[in-house]
């Protein structure tokens, strides 16, 4: 972790992730509703051998504490571990309040008096162990969004966790890392929300797939197998108006109910689907989508003249939610600036920043546009305020044309980025984006919202809450391996590749290959790509051709010239049928490069064989 001094022998990297921390804090909660006497430190041997933790530091911190240049006076919370505490590999040591209210943090290894963190803008949970100077082993920091003063280096991991404002902790959600021990020395994205596991680890209990029609439970109710921020997403019927759905509206394509996850109180609310997690997956739901505010009030917000006529929105108000994967978000969904909507908001109520990481669908809407953007977020933070890239988008949503239920699809798999919005459930059709991302962080999938913010009367009008129903969470079955070597022409390697993903129903994936014989070059050389339905894994030589030509295809059912561009590249595109049927079928693939300078009867080269299975 940060700053630490302890010898590399004695602690060499170790565990999962990428820090060479012996020991780190793997889950806390820091505040619940009254006094906060359901808090808790969780501490986890991530090495291979016992590490004595005797006298080492739990230290709590926030902006107004005097070394980190604030001007209170007063004590820093500071737990030390008791003598003879010895933690073995993969073992707990918890640090947490015993009382009954409503019922004892379990497991308490040690106890820690009520209010014994910090819990305010911004807040530091800090490892230190017993040398002379003490070392920092392991830090977080959280709501650090909400900061004003100094920031000290030592206790910054990444952009720190939480946006601003606090999490609901307690009994109903904690922080806590992805998974025991994971550690990259990056608070946004080794934590997220989760329910609370003290003394215990830390892994969900659900599995994917996760497929759920909301059509099981009674309307009003928790929808299982999520954890909240602040509120548990609740079944809905959507057509008809309740404090958990203030605007009824047509049912879905599914039918029947649907959920939302809206907390009332106002605020904001965000909630994590409790399964296992993964870098390689794919959300797909239908979300009910609106046009623009109306009617709304031409008088900008500002503090001092807010908004007096119910339901009606000022110029700058706003409201959005997000559906993410590969990442991690605020428990009160604060927004990304995305083009500037939320400016005058923050501003207004003091700077909120977003701690949005991964990859997103977001839907923004205001008295001015209804837009839907596909999102790469990092998180904000002084030095970055956006903390997010527009890889998509926007999308206009426009009454009467494509607002209302609409499908939308995010499939990422390894630094692919396939997005849909509209369309056929379960195809990779509709209106669709491909692109590339370096975010390759494990996570499952989120769900975010934060109403209009400039009036809402605490919640209750104006607001438009996101409804969702058939909601899909799966590991894609779609690959794409390669096989057998490369023969050379004159003028290169053939190399082929998959361009996107092969995905039921596409009309957008294509084999290509560079390293071709250019267009205009004066051997006249042309190229052309070979398909069959399975392969020949060891190759078999081609007669008369160079010794180094090995065909991969067998057998050929099929195959295409082409002729490279001046770069030497070429593609080919192949639509794939919109036929579940087709799910598990395999495509085989390989270039061949004609090429008469190479002295050969057959004067070709070749690529590797790609081998693609058309899968969700």
């Amino acid at each position: 972790m940060l700053n630490l001094l302890l010898a590399a022998t004695a602690f060499a990297p170790q565990g999962p992730g990428t820090s060479p921390a012996p020991v780190v804090i793997n889950e806390f909660v820091y505040d619940d509703s009254g006094t906060d006497d359901w808090e808790f430190v969780e501490l986890y041997n991530r090495s291979g051998a016992p590490v004595d933790i005797s006298g080492w530091q739990i230290q709590c911190n926030d902006d107004s504490s005097p070394g980190y240049g604030g001007s209170g006076a007063g004590g820093v919370p500071t737990h030390i571990v008791v003598p003879g505490t010895i933690l073995q590999p993969g073992a707990f040591y918890l640090i947490g309040n015993a009382l009954l209210v409503p019922v004892a943090v379990p497991g308490v290894s040690q106890v820690m008096p009520a209010n014994g963190l910090e819990n305010g803008s911004y807040d530091t949970v800090e490892l230190w162990d017993a040398a002379t100077p003490p070392n920092l082993i392991d830090a977080i920091i959280y709501e650090v969004g909400g900061h004003t003063g100094f920031l000290p280096p030592w206790t910054l991991e990444g952009r720190g966790f939480y946006g601003d404002l606090s999490c609901n902790n307690g009994p109903s959600s904690s922080a806590q890392r992805l998974f025991d021990g994971w550690d990259n020395d990056i608070n946004e994205t080794d934590f997220r929300m989760g329910l609370p596991t003290p003394g215990a680890s830390n892994t969900p209990l659900g599995q994917l797939p996760y497929f759920d029609v909301f059509d099981q439970g009674a309307a009003g109710t928790d929808v299982p197998g999520w954890s909240a921020g602040w509120v548990m997403p609740k079944f809905v019927d959507p057509t008809q108006a309740t404090p958990q759905n203030p605007q009824p509206k047509p049912a879905s394509p599914q039918g029947g109910l649907a959920m939302s996850m809206w907390d009332p109180s106002g605020g904001g609310n965000s909630v994590y689907l409790e399964t296992q997690l993964t870098q390689d997956i794919v959300v797909e739901t239908y979300a009910y989508f609106e046009g623009m505010m109306v009617p709304f009030n031409p008088t900008p917000y500002s503090p001092s003249a807010p908004a007096v006529i119910l339901d009606t929105y000022n110029v700058g108000d706003g409201e959005w939610w997000a559906v993410g994967v590969r990442g991690t978000v605020a428990p009160n969904g604060n927004p990304p600036d995305i083009g500037g909507y939320f400016n005058t908001i923050s501003q207004g109520v003091g700077t909120r920043y977003h701690q949005l990481t991964g990859l997103c669908w977001a839907h923004f809407r205001t008295p001015t546009s209804s837009q839907l953007y596909l999102l790469d977020c990092s998180g904000a933070s002084d030095t970055d305020p956006i903390g997010a890239t527009v890889v998509a988008g926007p999308i206009d949503i426009v009454t009467g044309v494509n607002d209302g239920w609409q499908r939308i699809r995010l499939h990422v798999q390894g630094d692919t980025v396939v997005a849909n919005f509209g369309g056929n459930f379960g195809f990779d059709d509709g209106q669709r984006f491909v692109a590339t991302t370096s975010t390759m962080t494990l996570g499952g999938a989120y769900v975010t919202y934060r109403e209009a913010l400039l009036y809402n009367t605490n919640g209750l009008a104006g607001c438009h809450p996101p409804v969702f129903d058939l909601f899909d969470v799966h590991i894609p079955s779609t690959q794409v391996t390669f096989l057998g070597t490369p023969s050379p022409t004159t003028s290169g390697t053939p190399t082929i590749y998959s361009d996107g993903l092969p995905i039921v129903g596409t009309t957008g994936w294509a084999i290509g290959a560079t390293g071709l014989v250019p267009a205009g070059a004066p051997n006249a050389a042309f190229s052309g790509i070979v398909i069959g339905f399975s392969s020949f894994p060891f190759g078999y030589p081609i007669p008369n051709a160079p010794a180094t030509v090995q065909a991969y295809v067998l057998p050929i059912v099929s195959s295409s010239v082409g002729f490279a561009d001046q770069s030497g590249n070429a593609s080919w595109t192949f639509p794939l049928p919109a036929n579940s049927a087709f799910i598990g079928v395999s495509i085989v693939a390989q270039v061949v490069d004609y090429d008469p300078l190479v002295p050969a009867i057959i004067p070709i080269g070749s690529s590797q064989a790609i081998e693609a299975v058309i899968g969700q």
